[in-house]
């Protein structure tokens, strides 16, 4: 496929999902230039920052947040335990874990290489990734804490 043709399919997807979050009142930033989105969701206990890029060269959809917090140099090990077991579980998306600096980020992709991608598919990738997030954010954060044992997570991860 030509760079042409690629720049335009990466546009026609930006430009769906920023329609999808406009017909669903979603307030965000839409950089045109960079095919990029920038959002954010409050889950029931830590807020989500949501960043929504469109990969021209690779031609994927990715959404990517960030946790916003530092785990403690003390529980990384531990973290990065509860990550991989979190991981193994998921269908969709996965936790990034950087062990060195102690920042996760949640990641989600879906390619649009010759295809073509609906509002519904945008918001449903969107709101899987905000369950998704929302639904771990707080325990890592516990276990960085160390209000929450790494055998307490996994107890509760594998029931």
């Amino acid at each position: 496929m030509s760079e042409e043709m690629k720049l335009k399919q990466a546009r026609l997807v930006y430009r769906t999902f920023c329609n999808a979050l406009d017909g669903n009142d979603w307030k965000y930033r839409a950089d045109d230039e960079n095919l990029k989105i920038e959002c954010g969701a409050q889950g029931d206990d830590l807020p989500m920052e949501i960043g929504i890029h469109m990969d021209v060269e690779r031609q994927l959809l990715m959404i990517l947040s960030h946790l916003p917090f530092v785990v403690a140099e003390d529980k990384r090990i531990e973290l990065a335990v509860a990550v991989n077991a979190v991981n193994n579980l998921m269908v969709d998306g996965c936790f990034d874990f950087d062990i060195n600096a102690g920042h996760m980020f949640f990641r989600v992709t879906n390619s649009f290489l010759d295809s073509v991608m609906s509002e519904d598919v945008c918001l449903e990738l969107l709101y899987k990734a905000c369950q998704t997030i929302d639904r771990y954010n707080d325990q890592f954060l516990m276990i960085s804490k160390g209000m929450l044992s790494i055998e307490q997570f996994l107890q509760s991860v594998n029931n």
